[in-house]
């Protein structure tokens, strides 16, 4: 890339780090922080696709977690975290290892998003915190995922465009073995101009709780006379 290109690319870059990324990690942080408190309370979070770890780290310092433990396929040397290499497929923890599990606009990203959810809910004793997006049809699903190609295009995280309608979300948390308990849309994420095109009613927050056990059926029988 030639010197001017690589210029504008940089002045491109520091301008949604300012305007975009900075107030996302504070609004999700701030969505998901109260979730975790409504439920209870954290006193060690895990955030798989953590990133640069300052969404865990705010949601953490909120909550008064001690522990904050981040996972990402692509480690960075900037983390707010502790963080460890991941491959995206099981996650390397015990059951109920964190009482919280974080999923900050991750799923979307999963080549398999009902394993990771079903990991997730392994390794939580409380639930798992998602922020992600509601697509309404195909022009949604194209909006969102320009959204991503851009606000992912410095840390070159790849956009597979999965974007899932509400009962598509629901049936989601139901065959990974947990239940949505509450949700919180639509919500802010950005600032004007830019809410004008990623609109708040693609976004959402979530916490998604362990399913109660089913109880085995009883079958009644009858004497034979």
């Amino acid at each position: 890339m030639a010197p001017l290109g690589r210029s504008l690319v940089k002045v491109l870059t520091d301008v949604h780090h300012r305007t975009i990324h900075v107030p996302r990690v504070r609004r999700v942080a701030q969505a998901l922080a109260p979730l975790i408190a409504q439920a209870g309370g954290a006193r060690s979070l895990l955030d798989v696709g953590c990133g640069d770890g300052s969404i865990a780290a705010r949601v953490g310092q909120a909550v008064g977690a001690e522990r904050v433990v981040g996972l990402d396929v692509a480690l960075r040397d900037d983390s707010a975290i502790e963080a460890f290499a991941y491959d995206g497929g099981l996650l390397p923890f015990a059951d109920q290892s964190f009482d919280v599990v974080l999923l900050a606009d991750v799923l979307h990203h999963a080549e398999n998003p009902l394993g990771l959810l079903r990991e997730c809910l392994r390794v939580a004793r409380v639930g798992v915190a998602i922020k992600d997006h509601l697509a309404f049809g195909a022009l949604s699903s194209r909006l969102l995922e320009l959204m991503d190609q851009v606000g992912n295009y410095a840390a070159a995280v790849p956009v597979t465009g999965r974007y899932l309608a509400l009962d598509e979300w629901f049936e989601l948390v139901r065959h990974a073995g947990g239940r949505l308990t509450v949700m919180h849309w639509p919500l802010r994420i950005h600032d004007l101009p830019w809410r004008l095109v990623t609109r708040s009613e693609l976004q959402f927050a979530a916490l998604v709780e362990h399913a109660p056990a089913r109880q085995p059926e009883t079958v009644a029988r009858e004497e034979a006379p």
